[in-house]
């Protein structure tokens, strides 16, 4: 059986083919319009989202950082293969946490260069590993000093930078006894600790005592930032979107390929730790979650919002399934198998976020920086 044999098993045996709800047509998506826009949306929708998303996951990864700091901070000063493994499992959760939150990709997390200083990706140049190594093998102390970090280039300053110092090939992590990991391993501390006072920031703006938390949860016509619940809708499913869209069109589909000939598994994110698969589904648990905590009133268009969460349900777990080595890829098999069809449900869910979702809510969904030219 070839693989596209296979994946289309794995899709019928998933429900898949065809999109099951999309078949009451146009008409049900005109009535799903014209009852959102009746129902109107909930004052206390930027409220739903920040108490009930946004704001716990942003705390999550504050103190995923926090503690990574704190784990290199004690593993630099005592490398032993207890404290290495404290540092695997902290720059996991890190990454996870991250995952949950890289979406929310609007406000704070783009403000003064946040996201890409977390995450300078996708790098398909290469520029953060030359930068890496040069910084390496310079070992300039005055790089370690609290706050050096952030004057430096976003390359290397943000998790996939610390996972090359932890994972690559010569690696703190693979080689703790090399001559050089006295000065990575503080290198990474510095990392970490960067990485951890830009959680802060996020999680204090999107806080109730930030001005954007409070702009978000209490939109005003006064407000600079959002003066209906409508823009904080528009905000929060664009965001959906995206995020959607980013998974599979940047995060799958150049690592896929079109068979697992040309498959790039070195282009994944996060390939280095083997967390590809596990960001990946956390992101999409993230998502799912965002979404339910705003409560859109959808009325007698029920099937939406089953719809939604349905599929990012069947997508994360689908990615789930894809645990392992990145390399595993580039080979026909479960693994690739199971993000080719994650990949398919991704793409369903956001059709119906643009189709049907967002007309439902009175967005309308525009064109994004991924959507090229």
């Amino acid at each position: 059986m070839s693989a596209a044999q296979r994946l289309e098993c794995l899709a019928m045996l998933h429900g898949l083919i065809p999109h099951r709800w999309r078949r009451a047509g146009a008409a049900l998506a005109l009535a799903a319009a014209a009852g959102g826009a009746q129902a109107g949306l909930p004052a206390d929708l930027g409220t739903r989202l920040a108490d009930g998303y946004a704001r716990p996951a942003f705390g999550r990864f504050a103190q995923a950082t926090h503690s990574l700091n704190e784990d290199l901070g004690k593993w630099c000063a005592r490398p032993d293969a207890a404290g290495a493994a404290q540092v695997r499992t902290g720059f996991a959760q890190v990454a996870r946490a991250w995952a949950g939150v890289e979406f929310l990709r609007f406000g704070p997390l783009v403000q003064g260069n946040r996201y890409e200083r977390l995450a300078f990706w996708p790098d398909t140049r290469n520029v953060m590993a030359r930068q890496v190594q040069a910084a390496l093998a310079a070992a300039d102390p005055a790089l370690l000093e609290p706050g050096a970090l952030a004057g430096r280039s976003v390359a290397l300053q943000g998790l996939p930078a610390l996972e090359f110092v932890l994972y690559g090939e010569a690696g703190l992590l693979q080689q703790p006894d090399a001559p050089g990991f006295a000065y990575g391993c503080q290198l990474a501390h510095a990392m970490a600790r960067n990485a951890a006072g830009l959680a802060g920031e996020l999680a204090q703006a999107w806080s109730a005592q930030g001005e954007f938390g409070r702009q978000f949860t209490h939109p005003a016509p006064a407000n600079d930032l959002y003066r209906s619940p409508q823009e904080v809708a528009a905000e929060a499913v664009k965001a959906l979107s995206t995020g959607l869209q980013f998974a599979r069109d940047v995060k799958l589909l150049p690592v896929l390929g079109q068979s697992a000939a040309a498959a790039r598994p070195k282009r994944a994110a996060f390939w280095r730790s083997g967390q590809t698969a596990a960001t990946l589904a956390a992101g999409l648990r993230g998502m799912r979650a965002f979404y339910e905590a705003g409560g859109y009133p959808l009325g007698d268009a029920g099937w939406i919002d089953a719809t939604v969460k349905s599929e990012l349900d069947q997508a994360a777990g689908a990615a789930e399934r894809a645990q392992g080595p990145a390399e595993a890829l580039a080979e026909d098999g479960e693994p690739r198998d199971a993000l080719a069809l994650a990949a398919l449900v991704i793409k369903n869910a956001k059709d119906v976020v643009d189709q049907n979702l967002a007309p439902a809510v009175g967005v309308t969904i525009g064109f994004n920086a991924l959507d090229g030219d």
